[in-house]
């Protein structure tokens, strides 16, 4: 009976192991797909918010369950990180709660970055791959990502995207 005991925990504790090294994997695959997107600088890099893909828009969207709004360079006056949201006539009076860094577009794939206010303001990257099987990778930091150097470097030191 003791030998049976021991010979289940083994295995319970090796089907836990390779779950965790499947999981590992899958992450740094993730991780290198997308410094590899930007490493091999296949994109058109664009600080316009016009230049980000419809079904982009769409897919952030539908991840965020609310539409994605975000504001560029042009709308400056428009854009607000507070929680504290200031009416008039019973609108909002800022439109935007994200503002636009940059937006990399290739032709299987495309990498937004922006800062979204809210409880405590982040940097958030969205990437989207959308040929060759859809995929959606992001991450979320405190660090301003507002280039793709700064981005390479957070990207290679942290490796692990949100779940």
């Amino acid at each position: 009976m003791y030998i049976v005991c021991i010979l289940c925990s083994i295995f319970l504790f090796g089907c836990t192991g390779k779950k965790l090294e499947s999981k590992m994997n899958s992450e740094v695959l993730e991780f290198s797909e997308v410094l590899e997107f930007l490493d091999k600088k296949d994109y058109k890099y664009s600080e316009n918010k016009i230049d980000i893909p419809a079904i982009v828009i769409d897919s952030i969207s539908s991840l965020n369950k609310q539409k994605f709004k975000v504001g560029d360079s042009s709308d400056i006056g428009k854009i607000s990180f507070s929680d504290a949201r200031l009416l008039k006539a019973g609108k909002d009076t800022y439109e935007y709660r994200r503002k636009l860094h940059f937006v990399l577009v290739s032709d299987t794939a495309c990498l937004v970055v922006y800062t979204e206010g809210g409880v405590g303001t982040c940097d958030v990257v969205d990437y989207l791959r959308c040929k060759g099987g859809y995929k959606h990778i992001r991450y979320t930091t405190t660090e301003v990502l507002s280039d793709t150097l700064k981005l390479g470097v957070f990207l290679r030191r942290n490796p692990k995207p949100e779940k």
